[in-house]
């Protein structure tokens, strides 16, 4: 059964953003800033009102002065006194068309009094450092108060140090390292787009947000308006990965629109959308494990801190980092553990988040680090897990009981079938294989609403609340009512409508799609059965329900086969292997393109990507200079189900899309250093990195 969207993509009939053409529609450029930390001292925009077709020219004197953000409110619509990174919106340009409105942009000359700036985390937290914002405590959603230190969007700690301590006090052996990974671009090919217009007080959007509900509650909020005023309509996405969450430019293209009176359309160029919207965030990660003489874990003490650029709103929540920071450890037994996570304000580029936020950071540094400790301790990388690993009936790290752990389970298929199909290794080179392991737990209880219509012909028509971003979601949608109901895949029509339409859902993300609709489908059909399915019928899940909230858990163990070449330092990936615990799949195509995506991202995350920051500026503006995978780069990817799992709701499911891609960036990084005999701490893994490493061993 093919995808719904997949023939309007291929044909070209599909439409998002930037296809959007509105009656009396105007063009918008930005003016952004050259300075990381300073005063505007004067914007002068008179040769750019002069361009023929240019409409306005508007300032932070022109819009509203509130700050939004998606938690944390701290962004300005356009920046005031101040600007805090390089790239960020000074002025604007509205014009009748795109290219006169850029041409203008170019015009317009703004000058600034320079002030010291801060470009990393570890200059931001020094004592005496610039502050980038005079007092982030008092910004609305803000998650640290006056006590906690200047330049922090938040601190989140948990566990006893000094347990840990005196558990590593106690081990056999302990290893001390510190790893650190660069800021990367979530690569979705559509940049982001925005169409709006105000008529009569009412507010219409078109825009690339997968979060259409939230989205609207974080415009009210900036700009004094009735939720209900504002609407934001259905369109497809051209990839997410993370980054179109956030409200972006909408909240300054609602203004123009006010302001001029006509509907405007804002579209990214792509080195805009690569040099100044919200990445991954950079990391640097302190590990310290022990473990006793078998090579039963002790303990571990993990100390991160991000660079959350200058600002804190494009996150959903300003305190959420490394993924929950439970995730660091969950999938052993470690019975003393302590996480401290820390995300400084810097006046970089504002960071936001990316396919399992902070995970595969965390995961990169702690399963490196559990193949440094399996060194020390003379075990094998492999058997130091199994040693670890929970049984289902005992406790994870932090406590929990879950219904099932197959963690041992997953970590044996994926050894097992690695080992009985060997890639081949280039004359010369060395071989190395890298395992690492992740678990993630389920999403919270679902919060979703769908409505079904009855439509002619027997068929039924799903609205849905959620936009299609690229993954299949309405597939899925469409399938699993099918399943429900018993009948025909092609008699259900799934439509996304705009948010007057149905009353809630909190966007995609959180891998918590297939789970919230599910639940919803579920019990859409049970209604739609009973009242014989003459009538439409509508769900709404709310917080609280806990019938798809129980403790279950999906592990992921990948094996990496690489090849390194000792003269020069080049690394090829020659293949993935992802073992996959899972419930009950209902899109085997979509469920095997996301592992298989994931461990692509995974791999571009190890070994290509890096927008290559230099004194608070990404440098890499294109991508051709952001190397992200492409076909060639690919290795070989092979995937086992570890199958007959415990999930969720009827449908039995278990999250996929934020899953491969977390262990893989570890797994290249273990197996290189089998292959060499020398770690690199630092992602990407570049062929100099390698090279110069085996150079100092060999000095050594």
């Amino acid at each position: 059964m093919s995808r719904l969207d997949a023939w309007a993509k291929a044909s070209g009939e599909a439409r998002y953003v930037a296809d959007m053409v509105l009656p009396g529609m105007l063009h918008v450029a930005l003016v952004r800033s050259a300075v990381q930390h300073g005063r505007v001292r004067r914007v002068d925009s008179e040769q750019a009102r002069a361009v023929e077709g240019v409409v306005g020219v508007f300032t932070a004197d022109d819009v509203n002065r509130n700050t939004y953000g998606r938690s944390v409110r701290d962004i300005p619509i356009l920046a005031g006194e101040k600007v805090r990174f390089v790239g960020e919106r000074v002025a604007v340009v509205v014009a009748e068309s795109r290219r006169a409105a850029e041409a203008a942009a170019a015009l317009v000359e703004v000058e600034y009094d320079d002030l010291p700036a801060v470009t990393s985390a570890e200059e931001a937290i020094a004592q005496g450092a610039p502050l980038v914002h005079d007092a982030p405590w008092e910004y609305a959603g803000a998650a640290i108060s006056q006590e906690d230190g200047h330049n922090l969007q938040s601190r989140v700690t948990e566990g006893s140090l000094t347990e840990v301590e005196a558990a590593l006090g106690g081990a056999e052996h302990v290893v001390d390292r510190t790893y650190s990974t660069s800021s990367g671009h979530q690569g979705y090919l559509e940049p982001q787009a925005c169409v709006a217009s105000v008529e009569d007080g009412r507010v219409r959007l078109w825009v690339t947000n997968k979060s259409p509900y939230r989205l609207r509650t974080q415009l009210a909020d900036c700009l004094g308006l009735d939720p209900a005023s504002i609407e934001i309509e259905p369109v497809l996405l051209g990839g997410d990965f993370g980054g179109k969450g956030s409200p972006m430019d909408a909240p300054l293209c609602v203004e123009l629109s006010r302001l001029v009176g006509r509907p405007v359309k804002l579209v990214l160029r792509y080195v805009e959308d690569l040099t100044a919207t919200n990445p991954r965030h950079p990391a640097r990660i302190h590990v310290r494990v022990g473990c006793d003489r078998e090579g039963r874990l002790t303990g571990m003490a993990l100390r991160a801190l991000l660079n959350g650029g200058a600002y804190g709103g494009f996150k959903p929540l300003a305190d959420v980092n490394l993924h929950g920071i439970e995730d660091c450890a969950m999938a052993y037994r470690v019975p003393a553990l302590f996480v401290e996570s820390t995300i400084a304000y810097t006046n970089t580029v504002p960071r936001g988040h990316m396919r399992s936020p902070g995970a595969p950071q965390a995961i990169f540094a702690v399963e490196s680090a559990l193949d440094e400790l399996a060194a020390e301790a003379g075990l094998d990388p492999v058997d130091l897990r199994r040693r670890n690993l929970p049984r289902t009936g005992e406790p994870s790290s932090h406590g929990t009981t879950w219904l099932e752990a197959r963690g041992l389970e997953t970590l044996e298929a994926a050894v097992k079938h690695a080992r009985t199909e060997q890639p081949e290794v280039p004359p010369g080179w060395r071989h190395g294989e890298g395992v690492a392991v992740y678990v993630r737990g389920l999403p919270g209880p679902p919060v979703t609403s769908v409505r079904l219509v009855p439509a002619p012909e027997g068929r039924v028509r799903v609205e849905v609340p959620i936009p299609e971003t690229g993954t299949g979601s309405h597939t899925m949608v469409r399938n699993r009512l099918a399943a429900e109901l018993g009948i025909d895949p092609e008699q259900v029509e799934v439509v996304q409508v705009s948010t007057e339409e149905l009353p809630i859902d909190p966007g995609v993300g959180g891998s918590r799609v297939t789970v919230g609709m599910s639940e919803a489908l579920g019990r859409a059909a049970e209604a739609w059965r009973r009242g014989g399915g003459d009538e439409p019928v509508a769900v709404e899940l709310r917080p609280g329900d806990s019938a798809a909230s129980a403790p279950v858990v999906c592990y992921c163990a990948q094996v990496a086969q690489v090849a390194v070449d000792p003269v020069t330092g080049q690394v090829k990936v020659l293949e993935v292997l992802s073992s996959v615990d899972v419930g009950d799949i209902i899109n085997p195509a979509a469920h095997q393109m996301q592992i298989d995506g994931g461990a692509v991202m995974g791999y571009g995350f190890a070994c290509l990507e890096d927008l290559f920051e230099e004194d608070g500026q990404f440098w890499a503006a294109n991508l051709g200079e952001f190397k992200i995978p492409s076909t060639n780069d690919l290795p070989r990817l092979r995937t086992v189900l570890v199958e007959g799992g415990q999930g969720v709701t009827s449908a039995n499911v278990k999250p996929v899309g934020e899953l491969a891609n977390v262990p893989t960036a570890a797994a290249i990084a273990n197996a290189v250093a089998a292959a060499t005999g020398c770690r690199i701490r630092d992602l990407p893994i570049t062929s100099e990195k390698v090279f110069w490493a085996i150079e100092e061993e060999s000095a050594r």
